[in-house]
């Protein structure tokens, strides 16, 4: 699951996004707006309601192994979301200790899900089962796309879009529970524990 992220070095994705600059955040969470690229930057809510929903659902993630087959997002869109570090939480104990995920500051891509619900356009994160260093943390990670097909993620095409080697190289380490309060946004949250 991805339930935060960070976009600290916002202005890595500046090239790759057609010059625009990107806000940054420590502490990106569900609800708030967030950069996603489409077929250009926009900022849309994180929380994807389906076109048909009675009332909002505002799911966060989207598992990669059912994206193409529930019905929940049989009409949403592929986005890129710009990122370069997530936060998960793991029980110890009777505690949640939340953890850092990064490449040391290098950024990259999760796969993202988007579309329109009543007039609001809201999105999810696809997930994907976690690589075996970090299962120990949690089961389930961002589905990072491989930067050669960026592209090819956003035009719905066929294929094996997440970057396995580069996931096999994240880092990760305690940080205190500050993150925990979604409106503190700053180098506190990944400060290490």
């Amino acid at each position: 699951m991805c339930g935060r992220f960070t976009i600290r070095n916002a202005t890595a994705f500046k090239s790759q996004f057609g010059g625009e600059e990107i806000v940054p955040s420590f502490n990106a969470a569900p609800g708030q707006k967030i950069a996603a690229m489409t077929d250009k930057l926009n900022y849309i809510k994180w929380g994807f309601t389906p076109l048909w929903a009675d009332k909002p659902f505002n799911l966060v993630n989207a598992r990669s192994e059912t994206l193409s087959t529930k019905p929940s997002f049989e009409n949403s869109s592929r986005c890129l979301i710009p990122a370069d570090g997530w936060y998960e939480w793991k029980e110890e104990g009777d505690k949640k200790v939340p953890y850092y995920n990064h490449l040391e500051g290098e950024s990259f891509c999760f796969g993202g899900v988007y579309g329109g619900y009543r007039g609001e356009v809201g999105c999810a994160i696809v997930t994907t089962e976690a690589t075996d260093h970090l299962k120990d943390l949690h089961d389930r990670m961002p589905f990072i796309i491989q930067r050669s097909y960026y592209k090819d993620w956003i035009q719905n095409n066929e294929g094996n879009f997440f970057d396995e080697a580069l996931a096999k190289r994240i880092k990760f380490y305690p940080v205190s529970t500050y993150v925990n309060n979604p409106s503190h946004n700053d180098e506190n949250c990944i400060s290490e524990a």
